[in-house]
C-alpha cells in the first residue's frame, strides 16, 4: 500500500513538474550574452546563459509565467510566456547596453539640491537623502511585475487589489500623512505626455519618500500637488493642499 503511495505520488511531481523553458539571450547586435541570469518571477527557478547564449530552466509548471534577463552593463529584459501542455517554451531575449554612470564622477549638490531631471541626481539623492531607493536588480530580486509591486513591503505603505479590465491590479497606498501618493517620470509629474510607467521592468530605478518631510528640497514643490496623483485612501485626509508622498519613477538615461 505504501509503495502505490509513494508511486503515484512520484507519478503527480513528474506530471506536473515536465515543462522547460529555454531560449538565447543576445545583444542589439546578435551577439550572445555568456553568465546572463535569467529568472522566473515569483518564483526560484532560475538559469544562466553558457558561452552560446543559451539557457534552459527545467521542471516547471506549466502556466503563464514573467520571465526576465540580466546581466550586469546592460538593461534587463521581461518577456511573459505560457507553458502550454506540450510542457516546452524557446525564448529569446535582447539586452541593451546600459549607459556607464562612473562612480569617479563626483556630484556636488548646489544649495543642498541634486539635480531634478537628470538620472545623476538619483545617485546624489542615494548618498544623501532620506528615502527607499531601488535599482531595477533590486525590483528584479524583489520579484515585482506590476507597477504597485515595487510597494510591497515599503514601510509606509500597503497595498490594495483594485479591479480593472486586464484582472486585478496592485495599488500603492500611502499609510502617513494625508496618505496620498504623488508621482514624478523621470523627475517631472506623470501627465498624458509623461505617462507612469505599466509594469516594474519599464522602471530602471525608483526613489520612495513616504513622509513628506523626507522629499528633497527639488522635489518638494510637488508634494502639494494635486495633479501628480497616482494614489490615495478613502479613509485619508486627501485635499488639494494636503501634502503626499512622493515616488519617483526612473525610466531612461
Amino acid at each position: 500500500m505504501r509503495t502505490a503511495v509513494a508511486l503515484s505520488l512520484l507519478l503527480a511531481s513528474a506530471l506536473r513538474a515536465q515543462g522547460t523553458i529555454s531560449g538565447v539571450v543576445l545583444d542589439a547586435a546578435g551577439h550572445p550574452i555568456r553568465d546572463a541570469d535569467v529568472m522566473i518571477l515569483g518564483d526560484k527557478a532560475r538559469g544562466r546563459t553558457d558561452s552560446t547564449g543559451r539557457f534552459t530552466i527545467s521542471n516547471v509548471d506549466k502556466g503563464f509565467y514573467h520571465v526576465r534577463a540580466r546581466r550586469i552593463g546592460f538593461l534587463a529584459s521581461e518577456v511573459t510566456t505560457d507553458l502550454s501542455k506540450n510542457g516546452k517554451v524557446e525564448l529569446t531575449f535582447e539586452l541593451k547596453v546600459r549607459p556607464a554612470i562612473l562612480d569617479s564622477v563626483r556630484v556636488v549638490a548646489e544649495g543642498g539640491r541634486c539635480p531634478q531631471r537628470s538620472f545623476v541626481g538619483y545617485y546624489c539623492r542615494k548618498r544623501s537623502a532620506s528615502g527607499v531607493f531601488l535599482s531595477d536588480d533590486d525590483l528584479a530580486d524583489r520579484g515585482a511585475i506590476e507597477l504597485g509591486d515595487i510597494f510591497r513591503d515599503v514601510d509606509g505603505f500597503r497595498i490594495d487589489m483594485v479591479p480593472t479590465p486586464w484582472g486585478a491590479k496592485p495599488r500603492p497606498l500611502a499609510t502617513r500623512g494625508a496618505r496620498c501618493l504623488n508621482a514624478l517620470v523621470n523627475g517631472i509629474p506623470a501627465a498624458r505626455t509623461n505617462l507612469l510607467p505599466q509594469y516594474a521592468i519599464n522602471v530602471i530605478a525608483v526613489e520612495i519618500y513616504a513622509r513628506p518631510n523626507d522629499v528633497p528640497p527639488e522635489f518638494q514643490r510637488f508634494v502639494s500637488l494635486a495633479s501628480a496623483r497616482q494614489s490615495s485612501s478613502p479613509v485619508g485626509r486627501d485635499s488639494e493642499n494636503a501634502r503626499c508622498s512622493l515616488v519617483v519613477y526612473w525610466t531612461e538615461y
